[in-house]
């Protein structure tokens, strides 16, 4: 696990409080916490100083560019995703310290989720002369100990399932299909409006949930295995204290679940980073430590990217992620490569198998004939000795018959994946609920008090008696031309099917 340390700039609020800078980078690997409360004339605390270093990976302070940043913590991570392997990059720290920032930036400033996709798929591009590629995204967030999908919230709340492999994954997510770097960045801006967020009095644009996207990566060598890696990027929302967010009511609620998960989370660092320790490791006193059993101490290459506040009005939120991110530095991660090509033959020449084992015991019962019978047993089993180079001629027709169904598999795999992209195009028409006065129906992400912020999970309560109903206006042309071509791509994958 690569821990890394960001310090933001002082803020203009932090200035006008009076406050001081009290966190400082030293080198290129040490950061300094002073305490502010510390007095040195008091010769009677003079040994007892609350000043402490701490030792990362690599540090930032607040004049860190952001492609300083992502070269060097993420951009070496891009060759093992294409090449089958897992990796995660998430941002940890209090509320206000600048994830989100690092994480998605601003349109000047780009953040970690748009340069690494950019040099994914121009990775992608650079070795796609003798490899075949499937790029496939999801997106979702965790608001209040539950699952939305963020490219489709009509689907409510999802849960959490674990197949035979013990890979935690969302069961009913959408996946889309993406083809560059540009329209997997359009789709995360359109998710980025579905994610809650509040203002609170620490953090005017405060995320008030955790966002996951992730990036599956398929590749497939001419004539060999198919590899498979997968691309968590995570922004987690930031731990707070009532006391300074000033929350009430709903705020507080989520502040609390907030919290609870963040709290687990830092027990399964703890618990990961005891070497000698041998008890179990509780994932599952959170759906966030449930998503990321792999990334923590599991199958994955991980980079955690902790944010603090240099100001000393922020000392114990700071002390304590500096705790936690240098805990986070003794745990190691087992990485597997993801290679599918077993499985994937298995299920391709399964049919190939099943006869010749029929064969197989067709020719074992034949050597149990009756005494009388013996010699023409013995014909009939060297009569099938004789005819074995048959028997190879109808396993290789068998293989050709496999192959040849390898690709309308291969185009019904792409149907599918067009019917899916189609209908996440057409999202925004389906289910529209615009606020009264306010726009067209066609516009997505209809928000509360005309702010043009998305309906959270709360709202969805007040719409289940009545259902999702469609507006009763008539469908543009585009969409009702739209629809066709998903009518005629789902009867083309039914006779593909049959």
């Amino acid at each position: 696990l690569q821990v890394a340390l960001r310090i933001r700039p002082m803020s203009t609020a932090e200035l006008a409080e009076g406050a001081r800078p009290i966190a400082h980078r030293v080198d290129k690997q040490v950061v300094v916490l002073r305490d502010p409360l510390e007095d040195p004339d008091d010769v009677l605390r003079a040994s007892r100083s609350r000043e402490k270093s701490y030792v990362f990976d690599v540090a930032f302070d607040s004049m860190a560019t952001q492609e300083t940043v992502y070269r060097a913590t993420t951009r070496g991570l891009i060759a093992g995703i294409i090449s089958g392997y897992n990796a995660t990059v998430f941002t940890y720290g209090p509320t206000g310290c600048g994830k989100t920032y690092t994480m998605l930036g601003t349109e000047g400033e780009p953040g970690i989720c748009a340069r690494m996709l950019g040099d994914l798929f121009q990775a992608i591009e650079d070795t796609s002369g003798d490899m075949e590629y499937e790029v496939s995204m999801s997106y979702l967030e965790i608001y209040n100990e539950m699952i939305r999908d963020l490219l489709n919230p009509s689907l409510g709340c999802l849960q959490l399932r674990e197949d035979a492999s013990g890979t935690v994954q969302v069961a009913g997510i959408t996946e889309v299909s993406a083809i560059n770097a540009e329209e997997v960045m359009q789709l995360l801006v359109r998710g980025n409006r579905q994610r809650t967020q509040e203002p609170t009095a620490a953090n005017r644009t405060s995320s008030r949930s955790h966002a996951v996207l992730q990036v599956a990566v398929r590749q497939q060598r001419r004539g060999r295995g198919l590899h498979r890696g997968r691309l968590f990027m995570i922004d987690l929302a930031g731990s707070e204290r009532a006391a300074q967010t000033q929350n009430r009511g709903q705020r507080m609620k989520e502040g609390a679940h907030i919290n609870r998960s963040l709290l687990a989370l830092g027990n399964c660092i703890k618990a990961l980073s005891d070497q000698a320790s041998t008890k179990y490791i509780n994932y599952r006193d959170s759906k966030l430590t449930r998503l990321l059993k792999d990334s923590l101490g599991g199958n994955s290459r991980t980079v955690m990217i902790a944010h603090i506040s240099p100001a000393s009005t922020a000392f114990e939120e700071s002390r304590s992620t500096l705790a936690y991110a240098h805990r986070a530095k003794s745990i190691r991660t087992t990485v597997r490569h993801n290679l599918l090509s077993v499985s994937y033959r298995v299920a391709q020449y399964g049919s190939v198998t099943a006869d010749l084992c029929r064969d197989i015991q067709r020719l074992k019962g034949q050597g149990h004939a009756e005494p009388g019978q013996l010699g023409q047993a013995q014909v009939q089993r060297r009569g099938a000795r004789c005819t074995h180079p048959e028997l190879g001629r109808v396993q290789e027709e068998l293989l050709g018959a496999c192959r040849e169904q390898a690709a309308p598999r291969h185009l019904l795999l792409r149907l599918e994946g067009t019917e899916l992209h189609a209908q996440h195009l057409l999202a925004p028409y389906v289910g529209a609920k615009p606020p009264p006065g306010m726009g067209s129906p066609g516009e997505p992400g209809w928000g509360k008090e005309g702010r043009g912020e998305p309906d959270g999970p709360g709202d969805s309560g007040r719409d289940s008696d009545t259902g999702n109903k469609r507006l009763d206006v008539p469908e543009p042309p585009d969409v009702a031309a739209a629809h066709e071509s998903i009518a005629a791509v789902v009867e083309e994958r039914g006779t593909l099917q049959q």
